[in-house]
């Protein structure tokens, strides 16, 4: 099947950000208390926290200003990538731009994801195993809620988070309507097995020092050997995949394997985004690369929504 490949045109800037560390944010002065809400004339952002075993997991739901009590709604969770909170969603306004266009959002914070995390857990006990956990337990959970559309849950995830959320999507991909990927990491577990050929260099070790933080050692040991691209091409679904042509953290070369291998069978698009604003986390800092993702993700909805909706 020939594969919809769309390159957005974007302004030129000279500022670059190559890594998502840059969305490390104290969120100290946030209220976190369960059923906090914050109104705007666009959306309403409430306070939700999602038990997972023994650990809790924090996040927001993000409804339409519109919202009616009764009503179904399609509900989008979204992922964070690396050294990141649910923050990084709402610096890209992705839940306020999702719910501008009539649906519901959840943001949250892995457990263990980041020093910034709300949620329980640290980053000595992240990994990726436990990272899907988390995203197995919202969906559980959003699954039960009276607002919430059974057929029409969709997944967004953000770099890492991205390749989370294609995993998740892979693993349950009966229950996954759709598949948003902004800058997604596939190629994660190859660069960990250059980087390790042997994982017998890190026996006996706790943790693990990168270039931006120190993490422990289960989240080398439990990916190393995960079948990436066996797993995600369980989704059978289309999926939508933006990224920019200048990002140096994930080239996007990453993407477009996937749309031709993992994505093949489906009608899949991935937009790609030039210029120099198009570096990784576009979205966080440029309005132009802002809007072209956006409009490519309201469109997707849009559209899956309407094809799930016949499907029913």
């Amino acid at each position: 099947m020939a594969k919809k490949v769309l390159i957005a045109l974007g302004l030129m800037t000279t500022m670059v950000f190559n890594s998502v560390s840059v969305f490390a944010e104290k969120s100290g002065e946030e209220t976190t208390a369960e059923g906090y809400t914050e109104e705007s004339e666009d959306y309403t952002a409430v306070v939700d926290w999602i038990e997972n075993g023994d650990k809790n997991i924090f996040g927001k739901f993000y409804y339409p200003s519109d919202y009616e009590d009764g009503k179904s709604y399609p509900v989008i969770i979204m992922c964070h990538g690396t050294d990141g909170t649910h923050a990084v969603y709402e610096k890209c306004q992705w839940p306020m731009k999702m719910a501008e266009n009539g649906y519901i959002s959840y943001g949250f914070d892995f457990c263990g994801g980041s020093q910034n995390s709300l949620s329980d857990g640290t980053l000595m006990e992240l990994s990726g195993e436990t990272m899907l956990s988390d995203i197995d337990a919202i969906m559980d959970y959003v699954k039960e809620q009276s607002f919430c559309d059974e057929n029409q849950i969709y997944l967004m995830g953000q770099s890492r988070g991205g390749i989370m959320a294609a995993m998740e999507a892979g693993r349950r991909a009966d229950e996954v309507a759709g598949l948003m990927l902004m800058y997604p990491g596939f190629y994660m577990i190859d660069r960990l097995h250059e980087e390790y050929p042997d994982l017998s260099v890190i026996e006996g070790q706790d943790t693990i020092t990168d270039k931006r933080d120190e993490f422990g050692t289960a989240f080398l040991t439990d990916v190393y050997d995960w079948d990436v691209a066996g797993t995600c091409s369980q989704f059978k679904g289309n999926v939508l995949l933006v990224h920019g042509i200048a990002d140096t953290t994930v080239p996007y070369t990453a993407s477009l394997d996937a749309l031709n291998n993992y994505y093949a069978d489906s009608s899949s698009e991935l937009v790609l985004v030039s210029g120099k604003q198009s570096v990784h986390a576009f979205d966080a800092f440029y309005e132009a690369g802002q809007e072209i993702a956006w409009n490519a993700a309201i469109n997707y909805m849009n559209e899956q929504v309407e094809l799930n909706s016949q499907a029913e």
